[in-house]
This record gives C-alpha cells, sequence and structure tokens, in this order.
C-alpha cells in the first residue's frame, strides 16, 4: 500500500515539474524592442537593425530554452501575449532585412528565417558588428570587404530606397554558411539548428520540449532535419496517401468513389503541409520538395473533382431538360459542361504552377514560334472540337438518330468533344472523329418525310 501511494506521489511530482509555469522564473534578458527605431535608409543602418532584430529574437529564445533546461521540464515554458506579439514583430523586421523575391511566397517565411539565422551566424564567426563599414562597388549596391556579405538598394515599390540584403546573397547563404560554420559546435547555442530541428518555428508549442526527451539516434542530422522529422514527415506522407483509398472503399459507383478518394486526399494533403513545416519543422530542401509533393497531390485532386463535378452537372441538366423536353438534344449540354470543366482545370494547372514559383504567365507570353508550333500540332483535335460544336449547332444530327452514310451507318450514341459513337446494325461501336463525320454526306434515316401515297419521299420531282 505504501509503495502504491510513494509511485502515485512521484508521478504527481513529475507532472508538477514538467507544467510547472517557469516563463515567470527565466531571466527576461531580451527587454523591449518595440521602442528601437527601423532605420534602412543606409546601408550601416540596416546592418544595425537586422542585427538587433535577430539579437533580440535570439535572447527571447535562449531564455526558453534556459527556463526549459532549468527545470529539466518535458515541456517549454508558455509564451505569453506580449512576448508572442513582440517575436512576430521581430520575426517580420528580420524578414524585411532581406530580398526574398527569388524565393516562392509559399516558402518566403520558413526560408527567410532559415537564411536570417544562418546569416547571423556568419556575420558573428566574421566579426562584423553594427559599426562595420561597408564598401561601395556602384550605386545602389555595397559590400563588406573581406567577405561575401552584400547589400542593395530597393529600386521599386513601397520600399523603393530601402536597404536589404540582396537576392543573390540571400541565395548564397546556405553554401557559406557550410563553408564557414559547417557543423555548429554542440556547446554553444545554435538559433539555425534550434529553428530547424525544433518543431513550430520560432514560437513552438509546449509539447516541441518533448523532442528533447528523444533517444539520441532520433536527433541525428539527415540533412538540416533531424531522424525524427523525417519519421513524422513518412508517417504524414502515408496517411495522406492511404486514407482516401479507405474513404473510397465507402462508396459503390465509381464515380462517387473517385471523388470520395480525390475530395479526401485534397483535403488532407492542404493541411500536410501546415503540420509538416509550421509543426514538425521540416526545412531546407526537405520543406521545398515536401511542400511541392503536397501542392501537386492538392491540385491534382481538385482538378479530378472539378472533372467529376463537370460530368455530374452535365448529366444532370441532360435529365432534366430532357424531361422538358422529349425532342432536345441532351449532347450539346454535355459538350459543354466538359469543355468548361476542362477550362476550369487549365486554369486549376496554371494557377498552380505558377503559385510555385514558375513565372507561367510569362512563359506563355513568350512562346512565340513555339506557341505557333504547339497550335498546329493540337490542329487535329481542335479542328475535332470545333466540328462537334458545328454538328450541334448545324442540327444535322442527334444522339438516337439513324445514319446510313457509307461506310458509316447506325444509331447514333454519343457526340463527345473530339468524336461521334455509332452503333452499328451489327452490334458493332464504330468511333469516328467530328471533324471526318462533318465532312461527309450524312444520310439521316430518322428524318425522312412520308409521301401523301404513304410512300417515303426520294427528294425527287
Amino acid at each position: 500500500m505504501r509503495g502504491g501511494i510513494a509511485v502515485i506521489v512521484a508521478i504527481l511530482m513529475l507532472a508538477a515539474s514538467a507544467l510547472m509555469p517557469v516563463a515567470a522564473a527565466a531571466p527576461d534578458r531580451a527587454g523591449t524592442y518595440a521602442d528601437i527605431p527601423v532605420d534602412r535608409s543606409t546601408p550601416q543602418k540596416h546592418l544595425a537593425t537586422f542585427l538587433a532584430a535577430v539579437d533580440r529574437t535570439v535572447l527571447r529564445i535562449e531564455a526558453r530554452e534556459w527556463a526549459r533546461n532549468y527545470y529539466d521540464s518535458w515541456f517549454y515554458p508558455a509564451i505569453g501575449p506580449q512576448q508572442a506579439a513582440e517575436i512576430s514583430l521581430l520575426e517580420k523586421d528580420v524578414l524585411d532585412s532581406m530580398d526574398l523575391s527569388a524565393i516562392p511566397e509559399w516558402r518566403r517565411e520558413s526560408a527567410g528565417l532559415e537564411t536570417a539565422f544562418m546569416l547571423w551566424e556568419i556575420l558573428k564567426a566574421e566579426g562584423v558588428s553594427k559599426d562595420t563599414a561597408f564598401r561601395q562597388l556602384r550605386d545602389g549596391l555595397w559590400v563588406i570587404p573581406g567577405t561575401y556579405v552584400q547589400v542593395g538598394t530597393i529600386t521599386s515599390g513601397m520600399r523603393m530606397g530601402d536597404v536589404v540584403f540582396t537576392s543573390d546573397m540571400v541565395a548564397n547563404v546556405p553554401a557559406l554558411y557550410e563553408a564557414i560554420i559547417g557543423t555548429p559546435d554542440p556547446a554553444r547555442f545554435s538559433p539555425y539548428r534550434y529553428l530547424t530541428q525544433t518543431p513550430g518555428g520560432l514560437q513552438p508549442p509546449r509539447w516541441a520540449g518533448l523532442v528533447h526527451k528523444l533517444p539520441e539516434f532520433l536527433r541525428w542530422d539527415i540533412g538540416s532535419n533531424t531522424v525524427f522529422q523525417w519519421l513524422i514527415t513518412a508517417l504524414i506522407m502515408a496517411g495522406v496517401l492511404l486514407i482516401p483509398v479507405g474513404v473510397g472503399h465507402m462508396f459503390r459507383g465509381r464515380g462517387l468513389r473517385w471523388f470520395g478518394e480525390a475530395a479526401t486526399l485534397g483535403v488532407l494533403s492542404l493541411h500536410a503541409t501546415g503540420i509538416v513545416i509550421d509543426q514538425t519543422g521540416l526545412s531546407g530542401a526537405g520543406a521545398t520538395v515536401m511542400t511541392l509533393v503536397f501542392m501537386t497531390l492538392f491540385y491534382g485532386a481538385l482538378i479530378v473533382c472539378l472533372l467529376i463535378v463537370g460530368e455530374w452537372v452535365g448529366t444532370w441538366l441532360s435529365d432534366s431538360l430532357t424531361r422538358k423536353d422529349k425532342t432536345f438534344d441532351s449532347s450539346i449540354v454535355r459538350l459543354i459542361t466538359r469543355i468548361a470543366s476542362a477550362m476550369a482545370a487549365l486554369g486549376v494547372v496554371i494557377y498552380g504552377i505558377s503559385t510555385a514559383g514558375v513565372p507561367v504567365y510569362g512563359i506563355i507570353a513568350g512562346f512565340g514560334v513555339g506557341g505557333l508550333a504547339v497550335a498546329l500540332a493540337a490542329k487535329p483535335t481542335l479542328e475535332n472540337i470545333l466540328a462537334g460544336v458545328i454538328l450541334f449547332l448545324d442540327g444535322s444530327i442527334k444522339v438516337g438518330d439513324t445514319i446510313d452514310s457509307s461506310p458509316l451507318s447506325g444509331i447514333i450514341e454519343d457526340i463527345g468533344m473530339r468524336s461521334t459513337r455509332i452503333r452499328a446494325p451489327d452490334g458493332a461501336l464504330i468511333t469516328v472523329t467530328n471533324s471526318e463525320l462533318a465532312d461527309k454526306v450524312i444520310k439521316n434515316v430518322s428524318r425522312r418525310v412520308a409521301r401523301p401515297d404513304g410512300g417515303v419521299a426520294t427528294g425527287n420531282p
């Protein structure tokens, strides 16, 4: 009995130490940042602003890390609203100090913070301070002598005239970090290592402290990430791919099954990016690759959903209009809805590619002769689509009509965007392109006109 009580008391003490609100006990070494002026009018002032912002950010991180280490807690101390607001302000000032225009918008926040912390460690290793002098290379471009640190002036936009680290400098920071810093000294605090190996970014959730209690092999570095980060990413990826398959088995119809799988895949892949990057803390090339993978899955699933919904809408409209008017040709409705859903899917593809950072609109505008070659290559397809529209507008045939245009004869079952399907008298299904059918002399047997004498009009006087 006493042994059981002792165990319960020990568990309660462990829980109390883990959940202890240690934020108040940690030393507040960062002070306030809001009263520090932000000035990027000259290279020296820009450098001072950048160093002050990152210094204060690092001090906040170190204070929280100190509190967790001091109590050997399983959880990080809570972040108060004032501290969270200050960290957000610091993050904005850090990101504004760099030209991130060459980085896709969806990667600017995470990649920008990683670059800033790597650059901060490089500047410290090179002995650069806020008083370090710059040398002007040309108008609007400066460099710190003896280093690769380069700053330039923004030449357009609302921030025109501000001095920032150039896009070339931002692109070269990872290589400089590898050459100058290499593997960070475990005895020294590395903000870049902290950012990339701790879930949650600059404001990790309390449970992120559990990472420091993991076995050592789970915290080994593979690339710019740890083993546990790759394992969590692999589990999330497996869930994103397997859960839709399970959802699909809940539906019997093929269309419903495909729609259920695509919709589930789209929702999961949309949220998986935030979990992998923001919560797990995946960084570097791994974050870029996984984000592109999840974006591809999301837009692919969205395209499938659009095409399926287009078919459903076409079927519903066709049935509704046919019930109101028995002579209505429903094939034109199906063709229009298919064209509309295909155009919507094409729009999603273009938007997805542009979101990934590829200048797709500029590429399309610059096709020139290449665009003409593509148009010529697609000429047969375009001819078939236009021929199908002409067949509908001309009204010479419709689904259900019987035609006799040797060697084509039979009942028309479907008029699609590219081809028309005809059921031959012997039961065979004939598929002919719309352009070929439009060029033929079509004898529509279903539209024969009866003569007064009971015969069939031949059209001769």
